[in-house]
């Protein structure tokens, strides 16, 4: 994304006044905004999930009950719930544990999954936006 805006304002700063100059422009905003939204995501956002007795709350503070999951992704820190009928993991269901309860978490995400018998796979996976 980043050497996309590179190339745009080269191609701006060298281009003639025209429709396609503000295309550019256009183009050139709406990246940068975009790479402003996904730093702030980054290092802004909480993620912190809760696991009830047969029930999910995710960072968005929505409620998923045990039924609606279908497994459990684990790729490296990062973990994803997967809900069934979904082929991406939603933005909202991806954490990972801070390193000094990392041993804990797994452990209690675990026990979770195996009182709702389900599979917790070592895989990569996407998130949806």
């Amino acid at each position: 994304m980043l050497i996309l805006e590179i190339f745009l304002f080269m191609n701006y700063s060298v281009s003639r006044v025209g429709i396609l100059s503000y295309f550019t422009m256009a183009m050139m905003i709406f990246i940068f905004v975009y790479i402003v939204i996904l730093i702030k995501r980054l290092f802004f956002t909480n993620s912190t999930i809760t696991l009830g007795s047969d029930y999910v709350i995710s960072t968005k503070n929505q409620k998923y009950e045990a039924t609606q999951i279908e497994c459990i992704y684990m790729n490296y820190d990062r973990i994803g719930i997967k809900l069934h009928g979904r082929r991406l993991v939603p933005t909202d269901l991806c954490f990972y544990f801070e390193q000094s309860q990392e041993t804990k978490g797994l452990r209690g995400l675990n026990e979770w999954a195996a009182r709702h018998k389900k599979q917790v796979k070592q895989k990569f996976f996407q998130t949806l936006m």
